[in-house]
């Protein structure tokens, strides 16, 4: 509902540095720390947050949220959980969720206007963080994906401002709807010509569903 007001846990950001997990060594920002002054958030994202590849951030994916709630799930898996940043986020949120968010949603934070692109793509990054080799593979099956935004208007977002919801897709697609669609092969023509009438869609996942029209 247009609005709706959700908490955010924490924001985040980091630095790209050279990291070892087990066997693997490269280099990444996933270690995020909360951000404790007031940030400027611009077409790339936070400005104090770094990427490390080409495939992660740009205006497309500019900034990466995950659910606060979804935590507790995995504690069993992980052995233990770190209280911010659990899986690399910007944003940790409470009561926003792959199901009540659409693709196309607009949402204010601080100063800034964000809209939902996309889920996130869970990458072997976190795998090797974690020392779990099929965590990916987890995060697909369970939907608890969190998904990227892009900032329509760029602004100041300080620690504490709420994610207001300012207004809702007309198609209604959820993020949980693309997480399904995008990892079933077997999905029908219609379900992923459904996601592709949805405009706000990230270019990138645009290309990748386009390509369902020619196998």
């Amino acid at each position: 509902m247009e609005g709706t007001v959700y908490q955010v846990h924490s924001l985040n950001a980091g630095k790209t540095e050279t990291l070892t997990f087990g066997s693997k060594t490269f280099d990444s920002a996933i270690r995020k720390r909360p951000v404790n002054r007031r940030v400027w958030v611009h077409k790339l994202g936070i400005e104090e947050d770094e990427q490390a590849y080409k495939d992660h951030g740009g205006t497309e994916k500019a900034i990466c949220q995950y659910p606060y709630e979804y935590y507790g799930y995995w504690k069993d898996l992980l052995g233990f959980l770190e209280t911010e940043a659990l899986f690399g986020e910007n944003l940790s949120t409470i009561g926003l969720t792959e199901e009540n968010t659409h693709i196309g949603d607009i949402f204010a934070l601080g100063e800034a206007r964000l809209q939902v692109t996309e889920p996130r793509q869970p990458c072997y990054k976190l795998a090797a963080k974690y020392n779990i080799p099929d965590l990916v593979a987890r995060m697909q099956k369970s939907g608890y994906t969190g998904f990227m935004f892009r900032v329509l208007e760029e602004g100041w977002v300080s620690p504490g401002d709420e994610l207001i919801l300012i207004s809702q897709d007309e198609k209604r697609v959820t993020v949980a709807e693309v997480n399904r669609v995008k990892w079933n092969k077997k999905a029908s023509a219609e379900e992923v010509e459904e996601i592709l009438s949805v405009e706000a869609l990230s270019k990138t996942l645009r290309e990748t569903l386009s390509k369902r029209r020619k196998m």
